[in-house]
């Protein structure tokens, strides 16, 4: 999927999230919306990513199961699946911005 870049294109990327630096500090956690990234509100520190991430994958979560059912653990297959897919995201941003690109 192609990202759409709102005015501030810092960050890191994974799936359809970003943790966008606001300042110094924090980190603001934004979700891909149609045409650009829409900040939610939700910040973090360099020492909480890991509480962005969860946030991240609990809303992952809900929305495999709005419309259904899910056995429990059918439910956590597909939950360590999307955490798998975030930590990868995540891995590979922070390699890229470590080597510059």
């Amino acid at each position: 999927m192609a990202r759409k870049e709102s005015v501030q294109s810092g960050g890191i990327v994974f799936g359809d999230w970003k943790l966008m630096p606001v300042d110094s500090r924090n980190w603001e956690l934004c979700k891909l919306g149609e045409s650009c990234w829409r900040p939610l509100g939700r910040f973090y520190q360099f020492n909480t990513f890991d509480l962005a991430l969860q946030y991240a994958a609990d809303c992952e979560m809900k929305n495999e199961c709005h419309d259904r059912e899910m056995e429990l653990a059918d439910a956590i297959a597909a939950y360590r699946t999307i955490v798998a897919v975030l930590r990868d995201d995540v891995r590979d941003a922070i390699s890229r911005i470590a080597k510059g690109e």
